[in-house]
This record gives structure tokens, sequence and C-alpha cells, in this order.
């Protein structure tokens, strides 16, 4: 029989005889008479349908009705009054930032596809992406023009300054609307297309409480008069400003009344009671920047407002939901969304792994390394038997499987446990882990955290840090569990704070451990193993590491720069001779070692050992061979100091560890395991191993987001945080962890979280991930955005540039009409043509008129962004400098400090004697100065005054000291300059030595360090204050100068300079 064309389909053997097909026909009818009595998915509830929590950055449709906003990495479409929505875009990256086109049919989106914020458009109904943006800057559009032929965005593309564009989007030329030194921020076009409004300066949005010289105003930009009017001067937060429908009005995000964040030193402002006024809300303001209050929500921020074009009703953001606030009304009501949602990605990933080790700890016997990978603990055999048996050896076993972080861990003394810190349970905590069973047993159970547990030598105890106001240098009984203070030390004990490295002494009977007292320096103390009074065995204002006691309890030798970097030795009892008639002989004990440490003028007899700075993992073997690692590398150095060998090369060494018996070292070189042998030539090897890794992506951002949290609770430098309920910040937060998808959703979230503490120092970064971004070299010369082509035309060739030189000579004026053989204008294929070919020689084809005839080839590198910036700025000091020069008649000096790093010290330094010495007053500018550290030494040099003179026989009269100034000073500052180019100001003026002109500083002045989360998102975090000699904070509150002065962008554009007039005209009275 013929089988069927179904039959033939279904790839199902096919019946030869009638039996078998009415067999198949019997079976059929059962299996359909099932189906009929049991509903198909009986077996399977719906799911319950859940509003979605977390929509953010809406966007209204122009005539109202619909609403695009961003939730989990993507851009969705719902009824504005709220219902089900449809996802427009399903990326695995982020897309934000949606905007309606003003006849609806267009939603403008940005994304980071390719690495970068680009400019991307699809269809309102759902299709294809088109991208519209390709420079390697980031790009968002924040406002689209009345007629739709043009996108709004703020960039820095051929100069060095904020560039407000218009990008025609059907071209893709873009044109220059006006550019400033200040940022530009949320531009958008009135509703008849002859203003734009927009934020000028403003620090992030995560921060509109914010109140300081930096705080984003009102601006406006009459496109048809090409001029530009500031129109709010508070000193606070104007955020999202746009039009409303009838063009005579403004609607932005801003207080009326400024909250406190800071306190004096000594005293606590106490916890905020918040209220409308004080809570960022919408304001509404007329022309004439007179503004009233919309909203009254009193708590959260109100959050990127958008208003319907053709009907005015307004939508924003407020806590976890969209608001949607018809026209006229005062009774804003939240949009419930509701969203069919499937994951885009695995929520569990899977990696296996052969490197990215961050730390080991070989087990006592040397047979088998455990060792931390992605912040889980593993184990592998060190030396591998030889077949099969070798390659099932290569498997790390897993110790621990936990989406925080499991780390910190020691061997027991028998080999048969670790003990390791974790924040499972919130705080970090001491564990014991059986390595057999895996069991897991915790050691601490208090709310202080606990850091850098080590065993003592006979394996009976452990000593640890503990944190907080009682917290100290612990030592906790494995067998009864007793715990006991042995030295008080209140702090965080991390981030450099608080106590530093500890090493039990052979014997037990003495901790030595490092401190950083009231005077600022780390010393050295030893306290007895029982507890009592701590002595300090180093006693010098230095910095001092470290410790590491000899096998036979004689010495202790550390690191230190006390005369100058290198290896010391301290003797811990009075020596029989002088140092130089004795010769440190090593003599392995024999006998159990007894520590006695005659503490009489201890510190008298340090001595350095060599000169080769030991940077970390300081120890001494049973065989007195000491080892350390140093400039990236391990080096030994002999007992007695005579000999010093460098035994690996390359760098990149760390957790050097040395086996019992001193023949065999341990170590992690570029994440990878490795050991040595002490004999020889000192072989090396290799120790590779196989990591089966996977984790709970969700679980894991959790575990991150409890860690930035629990790091700030711990650390942060206030501990009222700036009177604000940390807990119950968390509270408000955490549930926003389900509607994160994408990295950058995770970092807003901890940015928005902190920015609640309205603290400076305190960026989130997210993770590393995704496509690299495009690099986009620069030609070397500027456009003139008058010109609308064929071809490019040249505005300016800086002094420097490769257009500068005759040889490839590029004249301002010209015409460059093709690069690498292919024709060009201003539109965003330029950028297609050029990106990723830096350091690469071009070929332009240039001519003095618009035109390929007569036109002449011209080759040259192209410049990196970094260079065409330094060729810049120093362009712009030098005018400066020759500025201060002709009008002061060379009687003053001029020198730029660009940051507060110890490069920028060394170049103050030489400009100095290069520029100024000499002259009868000197001007300090570190304005456009993003800070660092260097303020104190720079002011310390700055106050040596001349005590007299050197004369040598028929010489020049010289001052002593020879690097002196007792003559006038200005420094100038603005609210470009941060943090530590604020202290520097400030520290001039209350010594005496300088007055101050300019503008306010913003009042960015914190003491940060950086933390990496679980799931690799960068942070900063605030861990010290920086006050003034009476108290007053510099954080939010930034230092006023003697005499204000502003640069409006006209002035800097056609490059005046009031305040270095000022100053110049001040010295010269």
């Amino acid at each position: 029989m013929t089988p069927t064309a179904a039959e033939q389909e279904s790839g199902l053997p096919v019946p030869n005889n009638c039996i078998m097909k009415r067999a198949w026909m019997v079976l059929w009818c059962a299996v359909c008479a099932s189906l009929a009595q049991v509903p198909l998915w009986a077996q399977l509830p719906v799911p319950p349908v859940k509003p979605i929590i977390g929509a953010r950055m809406p966007a209204l449709s122009p005539d109202g009705k619909r609403i695009a906003f961003v939730y989990r990495g993507d851009v969705w479409v719902a009824p504005a009054t709220g219902g089900q929505a449809t996802p427009l875009t399903r990326h695995v990256e982020m897309d934000a930032f949606p905007l309606f086109s003003p006849d609806g049919r267009w939603i403008a989106f940005s994304s980071v596809r390719n690495g970068n914020w680009d400019i991307f458009v699809v269809p309102a109904e759902g299709g294809e992406v088109r991208q519209l943006t390709y420079h390697a800057n980031s790009e968002i559009a924040h406002g689209w023009s009345p007629d739709g032929k043009y996108l709004l965005f703020s960039s820095v593309r051929d100069t060095t300054n904020n560039t407000l564009f218009a990008l025609d989007v059907r071209t893709l030329r873009f044109k220059k609307l006006t550019e400033d030194y200040a940022s530009i921020n949320y531009p958008s076009y009135s509703p008849d297309g002859k203003m734009v409004v927009y934020g000028r300066y403003g620090f992030h949005w995560t921060r509109p409480r914010y109140v300081g010289s930096a705080a984003a105003q009102i601006w406006l930009l009459d496109l048809v008069k090409n001029t530009r009017r500031a129109l709010t001067n508070k000193n606070r937060q104007h955020l999202w400003t746009k039009f409303l429908p009838d063009g005579k009005s403004l609607l932005t995000v801003t207080v009326g009344e400024e909250t406190p964040s800071v306190s004096k030193l000594g005293t606590t402002i106490g916890k905020i009671v918040d209220s409308p006024s004080r809570t960022p809300n919408l304001w509404v303001f007329d022309l004439e920047g007179r503004g009233k209050q919309l909203t009254f929500f009193t708590g959260g921020s109100v959050r990127f407002p958008t208003v319907a074009l053709r009907t005015g009703d307004i939508a924003f953001e407020y806590e976890h939901d969209l608001w949607l606030l018809p026209a006229g009304s005062r009774n804003p009501q939240k949009i419930v969304l509701y969203a069919a949602e499937d994951e885009k990605q695995n929520t569990r990933r899977r990696e296996v792994l052969t490197s990215g080790v961050t730390e080991a700890e070989p087990s006592p016997d040397g047979k088998t390394f455990a060792f931390g990978l992605r912040g889980d603990i593993w184990t592998v055999l060190i030396d591998k038997p030889k077949g099969v048996a070798g390659r099932s050896a290569e498997i790390a076993r897993r110790l621990t499987d936990w989406a925080g972080d499991d780390s910190d861990f020691v061997w027991s003394a028998d080999g048969k446990k670790l003990y390791f810190t974790s924040d499972r349970e919130f705080n970090t905590r001491l564990y014991e882990l059986d390595i057999e069973t895996l069991q897991v047993k915790s050691l601490w159970n208090r709310p202080e955290d606990v850091t850098a547990p080590r065993v003592s030598p006979d394996g009976k105890q452990l000593g640890f840090w503990v944190s907080g106001s009682e917290g100290g240098l612990y030592v906790l009984t494995l067998e009864t569990g007793e715990t006991r203070r042995l030295v008080k030390v209140p702090g965080p004990h991390w981030y450099g704070l608080g106590g530093g490295q500890f090493a039990w002494s052979p014997d037990m009977r003495w901790m030595a451990f490092t401190y950083r007292g009231e005077d600022l320096a780390w010393n050295i103390w030893i306290v007895p193993a029982t507890g009592g009074d701590p002595v300090n065995v180093t006693r010098l204002n230095a910095y001092h590491s470290q410790p590491a006691w000899s096998p036979d309890g004689k010495y202790l030798f550390f690191q230190s720069d006390r005369d100058g970097n290198g290896l010391y030795v301290l003797p811990l009892k009075e020596e029989p001779a002088r140092a130089v008639d004795t010769d440190l002989k090593y003599e392995k004990p024999k006998e159990k070692v007894l520590v006695e440490i005659d503490f009489q003028d201890i510190q008298r007899r340090i001595r350095k050992v060599v000169n080769q700075n030991p940077q970390a993992d300081l120890t001494v073997s049973s065989e007195g061979l000491i080892l350390f690692v140093s400039e990236g590398d391990i080096w030994s150095v002999s007992y007695d100091g005579k000999e010093t060998k460098r035994l690996t090369t390359g760098g990149s060494v760390s957790s050097l560890r040395v086996s019992v018996d001193g023949k065999r070292l341990f170590f992690i070189r570029n994440g990878e395991l490795w050991t040595m042998k002490l004999e020889g030539n000192n072989p090396q090897e290799k120790v590779t191993f196989t990591a089966d890794w996977d984790r709970d992506v969700r679980a894991e951002r959790k575990a991150a987001f409890t860690q930035f949290w629990r790091s700030y609770h711990r650390g942060f430098y206030d501990s009222n945080f700036h009177g604000r309920d940390w807990e119950a910040i968390r509270k408000r937060y955490e549930p926003l962890l389900d509607a994160v998808e994408t990295r950058e959703e995770f970092a807003t979230l901890l940015q928005m979280m902190v920015g609640e503490l309205e603290a400076s120092h305190s960026e989130v970064s997210p993770a590393a991930g995704g496509n690299p971004s495009p690099v986009t070299p620069h030609l070397g010369f500027t456009f003139d955005y008058s010109y609308e082509g064929p071809g490019i035309k040249v505005a300016k060739v800086p002094q420097g540039a490769p257009g500068s030189y005759p040889q490839t000579r590029i004249r301002e004026g010209e015409y460059v009409l093709a690069i690498n053989g292919q024709d060009v204008t201003l539109d965003e294929n330029l950028w297609r043509l050029i990106n990723d070919k830096q350091e690469r020689e071009f070929e332009f084809l240039v001519n003095s008129r618009p035109s390929k005839d007569g036109a002449r080839v011209v080759k040259y590198r192209v410049l990196s962004s970094g260079e065409w910036s330094d060729l810049i700025y120093r362009n712009r000091i030098e005018r400066l400098r020759k500025y201060t020069d002709e009008k002061s008649g060379r009687k003053i000096g001029y020198v730029h400090i660009s940051g507060m790093g110890f490069s920028n010290q060394v170049r103050f330094e030489r400009e100095v004697y290069e520029q100024v010495v000499g002259k009868q007053a000197m001007i300090i500018d570190v304005r456009f100065n993003g800070g660092g550290n260097i303020s104190d030494t720079l002011v310390d040099w700055l106050e040596r005054k001349p005590h007299g003179f050197y004369r040598p026989r028929d010489g020049a009269v010289e001052p002593a000291p020879s690097r002196a100034w007792d003559k006038p000073i200005i420094v100038l500052m603005n609210e470009h300059s941060y943090s530590n180019a604020e202290m520097f100001p400030y520290a001039m003026r209350a010594k005496g030595l300088a007055k101050l002109v300019g503008m306010p500083t913003p009042g960015y002045v914190i003491w940060t360090w950086g933390l990496q989360l679980v799931d690799g998102t960068g942070a900063r975090m605030p861990q010290s204050g920086v006050y003034r000699l009476d108290g007053t904070p510099m954080e939010n509150i930034g230092e006023k100068p003697d005499v204000q002065v502003w640069i409006s962008p006209d002035d800097w554009l056609a490059e005046r300079d009031p305040q270095l007039d000022k100053a110049i005209e001040m010295l010269m009275r």
C-alpha cells in the first residue's frame, strides 16, 4: 500500500499490511479519547500575572496614548494608562533612553550593543533596528526636532569641548548647535523648534539633592539668534528639563529646600526628616526662571519625566513604578504594567576554567593546592600521577559553592580542614570546612566582620582581625571555641585602615602586628599572645610592614622605608658585638624554640639588610632563606644578607608560600598555579587544573548587591550615613533586583542606592563584558560646520598637529575631499570609515577649493583621542603663559597643574624653575584638575621661606634654602577643580600663602577606596572625611574664592580668561 504524505513526513516506519494499519488506528483512537477527557495542559497551573516593578525611563507618544519604557534591558511599549506591555527590542545588551518621534511612528533609543552608547531607531510598532551614530564616544539622544528631522545629542568629537549636535536621521549628517567647557545634559527642543533647553553642568542624576557649584542649571539656546542664557543659578540640581506644549513653560526635577548631608567634625546632623520641599519633585518654570512645584512626593526622587507633545500629559519614574499626570491634573496615578517575559540568556552560567586564580595555599604536606577561583574554594593535586590517573587529577575539586565571596583561607595543621571567611551570613564571618565531608561550621557568630585568619604554629589557635568600635586583634582557641582580644584596635581593618598584617612567633608566645597609629605612621608592634600591653618596636614616623619571625626566634625581619625602601632586621636581644663585626649565621633549631625579647631601646637595634624592597609575602624558610615578592617577582636573600637573587622573571607573582621543609615554593603567576624547587637552577613547574564552574547569575547579583551594601555599612566614612537610614535604603532598592537583566542596570541600581547618601567618590561601574567599543582616532583638525560639502572644510589645525608641519601640511580653510581613497562628508559614515584604524597612516585628498581637480595627497599617522587632548591642553597652557608674561611685563609667572599625581608634582617643580624663578609673583592654576593626592606635598614645598643667603667667592648670591618662595601667589580655581584640587586652594589660603580667584569648587572632597564585587562590578567607597581647621567638612561644601569671577561659554570659545585677568590685576597692584 502506498503511504500517505503525512505518513511519509512523520518519519515513522510504514506498515506493510492492513492488520498493522488497523492496530495503529485503534491506538490513535485510544489516544484521542484520553485527550478528550483531560485538557492538554491541565497538569500545569497558569502562572499568576503580577504587575512589574522597576520599569524606567518612560517616553510618552505625542498623543499621550502610549508609553515606551525600559525594563530588564529592553525597550517596551504599553498603553499609557497601563496594561499589557510588548517588547520593542530584545537584545542581550542594554537598550535605554527611548524617545517617540513627533509623528509617533518611530522610537529612538540608545544602546551599548557595540560597546559604547550609540543612537538607534526602531518603528514604534516593532521591526528592523537601525543604527544612527558610530563614534566611539558615548552618544545618547534626548530630543527630536518638532519636524522629526533631527535628534539632539551631546558629545565630544572634533574639539575637546562638550558639543551639542543635531543629527539628521535620514542623511546621518550632524551639525554643531553650540559648545561649552561645561557639560551639556538632556537637551530638548521647544515646540516651535527655535530654542533648545538643556542642563549646564550637573552631577550625575543619581545625586538629585546635590547642592553646589557643579549643580545642573537650566540654560536656553536661541537657535535663531545664536545666543544662550542661564535661566536658573541656585546651586541646586535641575534635571531632565524640557518644554511643555505651550512653549512658555519648562518642566524639570529639582528641590525647593536643601537637605543637610554633612556634619562638622565631632558632631552629627541626626537623621534626615524628608518633606515634599526637600524631595526632588516635578517643578514648572516660566522663561524668566520663576518656578512652582507640581508634584509633592516625599522620600525618593522623581526621575526621567516625559511630556506628550500634543496633549501635555506627563509621565515619570518614581520609586519602583511609572506614574502618569494628565494635563491639568494635580494627582498623578501609578501606571500598572504587565509583561510576558522570558529570559534573554541563561540564568545559570557555566565555564570551564584553567586560570584566574586569586589566592592559593599549599597543604602542610605540600601535596595539594587550595585555591580561590570566582569567589569559591577549590583543591587540586600538585604532583599528579602519570597516564589516565593524571588526567583525572587535573579536575579541580570544588569545596564551596556560594554566590558571594568565600576567601582568605588557611589550612589546619593536620591538613584536614580549611578556615576561611565568607559573607554567606550577611556579614563576613569565620568558618571551618571539613575537606573530606565538605561540612561547614561557623566559628564566629557575632555581627562584626572578620578578616585575615592565621593559624598558630601548633595549629591549635587562630588569630584574626575583628572590625568595629570594639574591634582589634583576636585569638580563637579551636578546641574550646573561646576567643580573646589581644589588642583593641577600632576600625574596619580593611582598605588600609586600622590594623594590618600580623605573625605568630615560633613559640606562639608573641604576636607581631602592624598598626597605623594617630601619627598616621605604620609601625610594628609586639604583644604577648596571652594578652597585655603591646610595644612599638619600630618607633619611627615611617612605613613598616610584613613582620616575619626567624625560625630560630632571634630576629624579626620586615619591610620599611625608614632609611630608604628595603629589607630590615630587628635583633630581639642585644647582640654580642657591633653589627659590622657580626655575621648573621642561621642554625636550624634542634630543640624547641623559646623567643626572648629585650624591649629596652629595641628600635635602636634595627638595621637594613638589603635595598631590594619586599612588596609582599615576606617570609623566612625553615632553612633560613629570606623570601619575598618584589617588582612582581620572587627574590631570595641569604640570612646574612650577603647574597640576593632574583628567582623569577616576567612579574605578576603573588601568594608566595614556602614548604614546611623549606625546599619548595608555591605561588600564583598570571592567575595560574606554580611551584619552584629551591635547588640547582630553581626549576619551575605549572600546576595545571580544570575547574568546571557554574553560577546562578541572579544569585550572584544578589550576593553582589549585599556585598556592596555591607561594604558601605562597614566602611563608609560617616557612621551616620549623611543623616540617612542605610538599612531602610537597602530595603527600598533590593526588590528592584528582579528588574535587572544587564550589567549596566545593576550598576545603575547600586548607583541610585548610594546616591541617596549624597556623597562624592562613590561611583559604580558595570562589570566587564559585551562587545569592545570601537576606537575613533582623531584626524588632527577641527571641522567647519557651516560648510555642507562635498568633503570636509578644515576649521583649525592646532600647532603641533601633523597638519602644522611643512611635509604634512593641511591649512585652515582647505577641504579634505577623501580619506584613504573614499569620499567623505560630515556624516556618521566618516566614523565608520576611520574607526579602529588608530596608529595607522591615513591618506588625505586635500585642496584649497571643494574640487578634486588639482588636489594633493597628504599622508600622516592620525592621532589618538588622548594625543589630541594633550595637544590642545599644551597649546592652551602655553597661550595662557605667554599672555601672563605679556600682560605683566614678565613680572608674573604662570603654572597650571592638570592633576594631583606624582608626575604632576614633578612637572610643577620643573615648570616653576623654568617659568617662574626670578619673577615677582606666581599664579598657580588648578582649574580643570580632577584631583589626586599631592596637595600637602605642594603646600609644604611652597611654604618654605628663605632664611639667608649663600655666596661662593666671586659667585652669585643664592637664597637659602635654594627651593623657596616668599613672593605673592594667587591660586585660580573653578567648578572643575575636584577633590585634592579643592584641598590645595583651601590649604594655601589657610596658611596665608595665597589669595583665591575664580569660582567656588564643587565640594567633591573625600578620601576613597576601590572595591570589586563578586560579579565583577566596580565601585568606589568614601572611607575618610576631609575637614577644615574650624571643623567644617570640605565634602559637599566647596571652597569659595576671595574674588569670584565667572567665565562664560562665550569667553571660553573666544579664548578670553577674565579669571586670569583678575589674578594678574591683583598681583600688579
